[in-house]
């Protein structure tokens, strides 16, 4: 039986290269937000996790979750017909067509096409890279709209492809994203295109106020650091540890307890040996997200010192930033993309040059030294992540938007 138009605006199929990741707990927040507002919401995950994600907030999704690449493949004949009708309806230039339409993406279209054929309204994929092209052409297969969020890797990572993320602005009913700096920056790819300043629209990521809260001041202990993150050369943390040792030499006592795991683990720990900090800094290695909010409620103040990779890629809005202001945290940070629109430089935290460890450690020694600052500093970052980046306020503003029938009542 086939679902009236009202049931099926109400039903979104939510489409991601993988899901779910450990560092991607905003995306999981976002569905167990909007399943808590009524929403249906139904995962499509392109491909496996390459690992469990131990995250416990998981248990709380009602979403089923559907593995793309595992569903049954097209024949040749099948996808040379999909390619043929996308050609005709997205009607690109020739030298555009093999960057629009690859194989191996065509194939994924048809395959979550046909499972959601009928019964959702919406195609909505995290990230414009692989999952917002994908959901673009499903949705052209199939006929019913899409839209993405854009995030960070997929704006600025020098493999991005600006005249593809056109045609999938260009046919997109809504594009969301993450800060003010990505939007600013998604209109001047978009120039030309009609209905941009409408279509592009900035809701920032929420956190769970319930989750991360401030704690006792008697809970704080002298001196902690703290720092989470994926180990990648974005996140900076080889200028954190650069900053632990001046800390260190000046003799100011503190330990950093470094969060998260990645690539660039084994030559953080060869820094700390070098350094001689073994004592001072510790490699946590990664942990679930409940574990982050109870890390967060001893700790002095937060650290994130993000600097531009040598691809391009660069954080949009750190989510771990937004944790600690929701924990009363102060924190400190660099000056880049939308870590401004988080960070009230002298009100919340401190915001430093990129890849500068001076500056990176007088901003921490300063908060470290003085704790009245520093409880100031925290208090109106709480009030700012209440203001701001409030989980259900945010995800109400986005449910409106992804259950509008008439994508002409989405308004920036």
């Amino acid at each position: 039986m086939s679902l009236d138009t009202s049931s099926r605006s109400s039903r979104i199929a939510y489409v991601l290269k993988v899901f779910p990741r450990l560092s991607e707990t905003f995306v999981i927040n976002e569905i167990r937000e909007l399943e808590r507002q009524g929403v249906a919401v139904h995962v499509f995950s392109l491909h496996a996790p390459p690992a469990a994600v131990p995250h416990r907030l998981l248990h709380a999704l009602e979403a089923p979750i559907v593995q793309v690449d595992a569903l049954e493949r097209p024949s040749h004949e099948q996808l040379q017909r999909a390619t043929a009708l996308l050609t005709e309806r997205i009607a690109e230039g020739h030298d555009l067509a093999e960057r629009l339409f690859p194989k191996s993406y065509v194939r994924l279209a048809v395959q979550l096409a046909r499972f959601v054929e009928t019964g959702f309204g919406r195609l909505h994929a995290h990230f414009a890279s692989r999952a917002g092209h994908v959901a673009m052409l499903a949705s052209t297969l199939l006929g019913i709209p899409y839209s993405f969020t854009a995030h960070a890797k997929d704006i600025y990572h020098e493999e991005v492809d600006q005249e593809v993320l056109r045609v999938k602005m260009r046919l997109a009913t809504l594009v969301v994203t993450v800060s003010d700096f990505n939007r600013q920056t998604l209109l001047r790819i978009g120039r030309g295109i009609p209905g941009m300043e409408r279509k592009i629209v900035r809701d920032y990521n929420g956190i769970d106020l319930a989750l991360f809260h401030p704690a006792r001041a008697e809970d704080r202990l002298p001196g902690r650091i703290l720092a989470v993150g994926r180990l990648v050369e974005k996140k900076g943390f080889p200028v954190l540890i650069q900053a632990c040792d001046q800390l260190a030499r000046q003799g100011l006592p503190f330990t950093c307890d470094l969060i998260g795991s990645g690539d660039q683990e084994p030559a953080l720990r060869a820094l700390v040996r070098e350094r001689r900090l073994d004592d001072a800094v510790r490699l946590r290695g990664a942990v679930p997200v409940e574990q982050v909010a109870v890390e967060m409620r001893t700790a002095s103040v937060v650290v994130l010192p993000c600097v531009v990779a040598a691809d391009g890629n660069v954080d949009a809005l750190p989510t771990v930033l937004l944790e600690a202001m929701a924990c009363g945290l102060p924190v400190v940070s660099t000056a880049l993309s939308g870590i401004p629109e988080i960070v009230a430089d002298g009100e919340t935290g401190y915001l430093v040059p990129p890849g500068d460890p001076a500056a990176l450690a007088a901003a921490m020694r300063r908060l470290l030294e003085d704790c009245a600052l520093a409880e100031r500093l925290g208090r109106a970052g709480r009030e700012r992540a209440r203001d701001l980046f409030d989980l259900r306020t945010n995800v109400t503003r986005l449910r409106g938007w992804l259950t509008a029938v008439d994508a002409s009542r989405v308004s920036a």
